[in-house]
């Protein structure tokens, strides 16, 4: 008995996973490092629309714990600007920049 070195299956099915393969590849939506470096850098300053953006999150946050809504809490935490300082923090102890972490902490403490 002779086996078939190449079935119409297995041609079919690579073919799949090929397909597959190259519709879930993230290469092309990565960005440069760069780019990536910068944009943490500039997330961790408290300044400007993320210095607004926090008052009216406190603001939220006020008054969903004066009428004790667990939603407007929660809302409040959402839109509050916490996670670019957060980012800034975990990424400067990632590439061992003191630096980043130490602002990024303090932009935490402001907050």
């Amino acid at each position: 008995m002779v086996k078939d070195k190449k079935s119409p299956h297995t041609s079919l099915l690579t073919q799949i996973r090929r397909g597959l393969f190259s519709q879930f590849r993230l290469d092309d939506d990565q960005a440069d490092y760069t780019q990536i470096d910068t944009s943490i850098r500039n997330g961790v300053r408290m300044r400007g629309t993320n210095l607004w953006v926090l008052v009216f999150a406190i603001f939220v946050a006020s008054i969903g714990l004066n009428v004790n809504s667990t939603a407007v809490i929660i809302g409040a935490m959402l839109i509050s600007p916490l996670m670019g300082p957060i980012m800034g923090v975990g990424y400067g102890m990632a590439i061992y920049d003191f630096e980043l972490v130490r602002r990024a902490l303090k932009a935490l403490g402001m907050a």
